[in-house]
């Protein structure tokens, strides 16, 4: 007897068929924007300011190799963790209102691991890393539901802005902990998450009577889709880069020869561009969602380029690899933007965001621990960019298919197991 196969399709995933709630007003939408854009600000804030006050956490907690290794590598774990849960708690609770109950959580972890000792560090840093997951997973749901016909581009927009919160946390908490020690470095970025506090309770509220409306049927399997995978490869792996340069990037240009000042500027620089490029993503995919593909694809291959070029002249155009690499950070920005369009209704939106972003982090998370090893049992940084090069060119290839327009596909090019 025959094993029953399920053929994922390259269909528009399922649609829900959810009664639309009026419009909101003009004042709703702006400030539903500006929390939006605090909201992921917060985002990776907790996560950054952690790594540029390692060496002084470090000193004063007395951290192990262990205990830095589990931390390091906590991040990944807890979003990966978190995000399966957030559909169930977005029907419970809502979408707007699970937003809420994260920056609390977020707030409380990042209260909590300022308390001296190395299990507060430890709890506080699992409590601010899953509420990050949940905030991610829900922000392109939250983007559908308030932007419209531009909910790709507003999502497009959150992705900048978490990038530039995970640049600003990494460029001024080594001066906040100079000035105050480690407990400020860490502290002072409480006070963004009370400012999305203090935005979201109110939004929250008067959109629970705004849009009091029956759940949407689950619908197919996203598993099943082809699609969805192909969006779930392409956010782990370009995650699985821009992680590992953010961990690796100094060491790995210090290994290839260039001077420790040197390398600490190429890796902001780095940064800067990543966050340009993805202000520019923004602006190209307002004007038409049908760019989010070419930019999938581009971004990529100027990661890889850059890759590249480090890899066989690492000293001959420093500054040219460095930017390109900065593009191929910004690749979060289509990988956000695609997954509102490719759903419908804000359902279907938050479980594409939470397989995306679930099996994608528990992919990413292999990265930095990867490269670091592989520059531990080396003397030059080859390995670690030649496996980074590797993985540049399969997340190309996903970006590739991912890129395609859903008519122009093959109705059966790809076959997975029934889930019993």
């Amino acid at each position: 007897m025959s094993t029953p196969v399920a053929t994922a399709t390259e269909q528009t995933l399922p649609i829900d068929r959810a009664v639309p709630p009026r419009a909101p007003s003009l004042r709703w939408r702006l400030l539903a924007i500006a929390a939006i854009v605090v909201a992921a600000f917060n985002a990776r804030t907790a996560v950054t300011a952690v790594g540029a006050a390692l060496p002084e956490l470090r000193a004063a907690l007395g951290l192990g190799t262990v205990a830095v290794a589990v931390l390091t590598a906590l991040p990944c774990l807890c979003i990966a963790a978190t995000t399966f849960l957030v559909p169930f708690l977005r029907r419970r609770m809502g979408t707007l209102s699970s937003v809420v109950m994260f920056l609390g959580v977020l707030l409380a972890g990042q209260a909590v691991r300022i308390a001296h000792g190395q299990w507060q560090l430890l709890a506080g840093t699992v409590l601010a890393c899953c509420a990050i997951g949940g905030l991610q997973v829900l922000l392109p749901a939250v983007c559908q539901q308030v932007g419209g016909p531009h909910a790709a581009a507003l999502t497009t927009l959150s992705a900048s802005v978490i990038g530039a919160g995970a640049a600003t946390a990494t460029a001024t908490t080594p001066w906040l902990t100079e000035i105050g020690g480690w407990r400020t470095g860490l502290g002072f970025w409480i006070l963004p998450v009370v400012a999305a506090l203090l935005l979201w309770s109110p939004l929250s509220q008067t959109s629970r009577a705004r849009t009091a409306a029956p759940q949407a049927p689950r619908g197919r399997s996203l598993l099943r889709s082809a699609r969805a995978w192909y969006l779930t490869m392409f956010m782990g792996l370009q995650s699985l880069q821009a992680l590992s340069l953010l961990s690796w990037q100094p060491v790995l240009l210090r290994t290839t020869g260039i001077g420790p000042g040197h390398a600490a500027a190429l890796s902001a620089g780095t940064l800067v561009v990543s966050i340009v490029s993805s202000a520019v993503i923004t602006a190209s995919c307002y004007r038409n969602a049908r760019y989010i593909g070419a930019w999938m694809v581009l971004t990529t291959a100027s990661g890889g380029i850059g890759l590249l070029g480090l890899l066989i002249a690492p000293n001959s155009e420093p500054v040219l690899w460095a930017g390109l690499l900065g593009v191929g950070m910004s690749a979060l920005a289509p990988a956000m933007a695609a997954i509102p369009a490719n759903t419908t209704g804000s359902g279907e939106t938050t479980r594409l965001s939470a397989m995306t972003q679930g099996y994608g982090y528990l992919l990413a998370a292999l990265g930095p621990a990867l490269i670091g090893a592989l520059t531990d049992v080396s003397t030059t940084a080859d390995w670690a960019l030649t496996a980074l090069l590797f993985f540049s060119l399969v997340q190309f290839l996903f970006a590739s298919l991912a890129a395609r327009r859903p008519h122009d596909l093959h109705a059966a090019d790809l076959e997975w197991s029934t889930m019993r």
